[in-house]
């Protein structure tokens, strides 16, 4: 039964971001990065973070200005952001026309970033942990897009708690168009026939980093043979922690 029932209410965001930096990895990727940024967000309660190459004003700079303009894209303009000593950081903030506000020495508690910096690290693992055991490690850093959406996922924005933080910033995830799968899974990618030899193999090994988001519904992997990475939608991919359910032949 349809009524003329109307409900208004104002929504005030607090803008307040949170940044820090992690430890150091135990492995350097291919790629030399060393470090994960990490820059949490109060209002879509959602968690971002960037790799880094070294623990300098000039890389945590970069490694800012990426992850500010991911929140700035999808409409969530900082006005506060709370963080450890990092004066270096101080023009950058201001030149957005946001605050800043440094946290005292060894107090962990105020800083929410700390806590954000706990909750991703216990995913991250996770993830690591159900990798292949051949999977290359150096490659740890191509790994962080698929954790960063998963955790997302799982997380309530604060905005509109119907909508997860992935959600509040990014829209509805569609599993169909963007399908995902253990990270580090072993895989078999198709060659097309345009880029193989007459006589090579149609298939060929590689290892699955995530998914291609501008892609539809096709992985990222990462190819052995070339050391590079290649998009593809025709896969075949073999989980080493569990198997695929298939159809019996009954």
């Amino acid at each position: 039964q349809r009524t003329n029932a109307v409900f208004a209410d104002i929504l005030s965001p607090t803008g307040q971001i949170y940044t820090d930096l992690q430890g150091l990895f135990p492995v350097s990727s291919n790629r030399g990065n060393q470090y994960i940024y990490i820059l949490y967000d109060y209002d879509s309660n959602s968690i971002l973070v960037e790799p880094m190459k070294r623990k300098s004003n000039k890389d945590a700079l970069r490694a800012y200005d990426v992850l500010y303009k991911e929140l700035t894209t999808h409409g969530l303009k900082s006005q506060l952001n709370i963080m450890d000593n990092e004066a270096s950081k101080a023009a950058a903030i201001l030149k957005t026309g946001a605050r800043y506000q440094l946290v005292e020495p060894n107090n962990h508690r105020v800083n929410a970033a700390e806590h954000a910096i706990r909750t991703f690290k216990n995913h991250f693992i996770a993830g690591l942990c159900s990798t292949n055991p051949q999977f290359p490690i150096t490659r740890w850093d191509k790994l962080l897009p698929q954790a960063v959406l998963t955790l997302n996922l799982l997380r309530t924005s604060r905005i509109n708690p119907k909508l997860s933080a992935h959600a509040q910033l990014h829209g509805i995830f569609d599993f169909n168009k963007t399908p995902l799968a253990p990270p580090g899974t072993r895989a078999l990618i198709f060659e097309d026939p345009a880029t193989r030899a007459s006589w090579a193999p149609h298939g060929k090994e590689a290892w699955y980093l995530g998914p291609a988001l501008e892609h539809y519904p096709c992985y990222q992997f990462h190819i052995p043979e070339t050391k590079g990475t290649c998009i593809s939608c025709t896969a075949e991919l073999f989980p080493h922690h569990c198997k695929i359910p298939a159809p019996s032949s009954a």
